[in-house]
């Protein structure tokens, strides 16, 4: 019998649910080319319509099947994936910079102290609230560097995010 693996300590973040639309979408377009082909109407464009709406019927697949993000409490990490698999970017710790909650926005705050907003809006509130419940959050301005806060100065000595997080509240 093997010994039970410790449950996942990451949060992933699903797409909203608009994935049935694009299949739905892709579907027509499908369909439209391929009765115009089958009915022979002599139009070329019903190639582009099968293409397109394979390409949405593809896209919408991925939408179900991969998550928008995941965010590793552990080591601060928020790995922004990329739908079809070919470029993921990976802001927070790994990348040298820190990410807080500033209300409902997840601020990066750059290496060299620019803030920048991450982008959400194609995840689930739902799933993102679970994520800047963990992150610190800022009680300044999103201009202002949020460093002066407990978390902050105990993440900058070394600790972990979830540890600064679990000793903060």
């Amino acid at each position: 019998m093997q010994p039970d693996t410790p449950p996942d300590h990451r949060v992933t973040v699903r797409y909203k649910p608009v994935a049935p639309s694009v299949v739905v979408f892709g579907g027509l377009l499908v369909f439209g080319g391929g009765i115009t082909l089958v009915f022979g109407l002599g139009n070329p464009g019903a190639l582009g319509f099968l293409f397109a709406g394979a390409v949405f019927i593809v896209m919408g697949a991925l939408q179900f099947a991969k998550p928008y993000c995941v965010f590793d409490p552990a080591i601060g990490e928020l790995r922004m994936n990329d739908l079809f698999g070919f470029k993921d970017r990976v802001y927070g710790a790994p990348a040298g910079e820190r990410l807080y909650a500033y209300g409902r926005d997840i601020i990066r705050v750059l290496p060299d102290g620019a803030h920048v907003t991450v982008r959400t809006g194609p995840g689930r509130k739902a799933d993102f609230a679970r994520v800047i419940a963990l992150l610190p959050s800022s009680g300044s301005e999103p201009g202002q560097d949020p460093s002066s806060s407990a978390m902050f100065a105990a993440i900058s000595s070394g600790c972990s995010p979830l540890t600064a997080w679990v000793a903060s509240s």
